[in-house]
């Protein structure tokens, strides 16, 4: 989790060409920030909680089964907001 919150700051300052936290905030919560968390997919924050998208890896001990999201749970908006709870399901909000 630390590994990817310094890569988030630093891809923000690098793309901003400024280190000004509510700049960086902004940035980060949208979908301009170029995240590479080398997993196969651009990763990014959810704007209403800030909750990191990723892919989640479904393994069995001598083998990868498959990554989620999963192929046919569409999502209106992003296809990793199919993974967890949806914005109108959450009471939690990013300030």
């Amino acid at each position: 989790a630390a590994w990817i919150a310094v890569r988030s700051i630093a891809s923000a300052v690098s793309k901003l060409r400024q280190a000004d936290p509510m700049a960086i905030r902004q940035l980060e919560i949208s979908d301009q920030l170029p995240l590479d968390g080398f997993k196969g997919r651009k990763l990014s924050y959810r704007p209403w909680n800030g909750q990191l998208r990723q892919p989640i890896p479904i393994v069995q001990p001598r083998a990868l089964v498959s990554t989620s999201p999963q192929d046919g749970f569409l999502h209106p908006f992003n296809e990793m907001d199919s993974l967890g709870y949806d914005k109108p399901e959450v009471s939690c909000r990013f300030p």
